[in-house]
């Protein structure tokens, strides 16, 4: 095999195949099924055309607060953040996008960050929310960004934590490999709980505060039919051409924004990203937390919090990088 990429790509799915077993032999879930209940909320579904959305709401009688999750990902990544917000007045709505969690993922459907925008502005009009403060994690904040771009009416504050949204970086290696010739049955083949905790482990600085609720949550939902199919297909998505419209749309950004992002999250959007956001976003301010990956949501889910309720409250105005928290 001349080809060192491919001979690469064999080598992986022979490991991969090795340390986790066929894929083939997995049970997927069934669509419009939720099968692990978001405690402290209310599970609902919503359809909008053909497609069933999941959404876990959080009610109380205070601002309407949107929180979206990242890619491979769902409502689940909030769960240690909603409920102290509810507990605060707030009522929290966190939504699956299409092709994510316990929403349905149709085959053939586009998973490009402005359809998904789109998605998210349907869902909205659907549940009747006008104004929102909107918390976004990863390709949840991308879509977060270009919806207070493209719909500044909606987005009362803005909140981007490791935001996938304006300067194009080095792809995670997870998503070339989505992006190779045969992918679709490749990735059915390796798919399963090993490679699941994998990877993410490699979200997190401290891969060892992952736990097995944790990743059992992650591949409970990865087993719905569709999802393989649903990340292949956002991985070959991507066109940051069609974004650049978009981000240099960033000045026009009136909401006032806090952006927070993990000094070590180095495998998918690294810090300089949101340091550059910082620059573009007029009423903006950035706050750096130390020891901590891609998801501070989950990986310092009080820390997370603390910053949201501060910026909301208007104790938090200026730019931060947090002391190392204490473990």
């Amino acid at each position: 095999m001349r080809n060192p990429g491919k001979l690469l790509y064999l080598i992986i799915l022979v490991a991969c195949i090795g340390l986790s077993g066929c894929g083939l032999c997995v049970k997927y879930i069934p669509s419009g099924i939720v099968a692990q209940p978001t405690p402290s909320a209310e599970d609902q579904f919503i359809k909008i055309g053909s497609v069933n959305y999941h959404y876990a709401e959080y009610p109380a009688g205070g601002p309407d607060v949107l929180m979206v999750h990242g890619w491979s990902s769902s409502t689940y990544t909030w769960e240690k953040v909603a409920p102290t917000l509810q507990k605060q007045g707030y009522h929290v709505w966190c939504v699956d996008m299409q092709g994510f969690g316990w929403s349905d993922k149709p085959g053939g459907a586009a998973y490009d960050p402005l359809t998904l925008m789109r998605d998210v502005k349907a869902w909205m009009d659907a549940v009747g929310l006008k104004k929102v403060i909107y918390v976004g994690n990863s390709l949840g904040g991308g879509v977060g960004f270009y919806l207070a771009v493209e719909h500044p009416e909606v987005v009362d504050k803005l909140i981007l934590i490791d935001a996938a949204c304006l300067y194009p970086v080095k792809d995670p290696f997870i998503t070339d490999l989505l992006r190779l010739p045969g992918s679709a049955i490749v990735g059915k083949l390796i798919f399963s709980r090993w490679m699941i905790s994998t990877n993410l482990k490699g979200t997190y600085y401290h891969s060892d505060w992952v736990t097995d609720d944790q990743i059992d949550a992650y591949y409970t939902r990865m087993r719905t039919i569709g999802a393989l199919d649903a990340m292949i297909a956002m991985a070959r998505g991507l066109d940051l051409k069609k974004l650049k419209p978009y981000t240099r749309r960033a000045g026009l950004i009136q909401s006032q924004t806090m952006i927070i992002h993990g000094q070590n999250d180095t495998t998918w959007v690294p810090i300089e990203s949101s340091r550059r956001l910082r620059q573009n976003i007029p009423h903006s301010i950035l706050v750096e937390i130390p020891e901590c990956g891609h998801m501070p949501q989950e990986e310092h889910p009080a820390i997370t919090t603390r910053l949201i309720l501060d910026f909301l409250d208007g104790k938090l105005a200026h730019d931060t990088v947090l002391p190392k928290p204490s473990t």
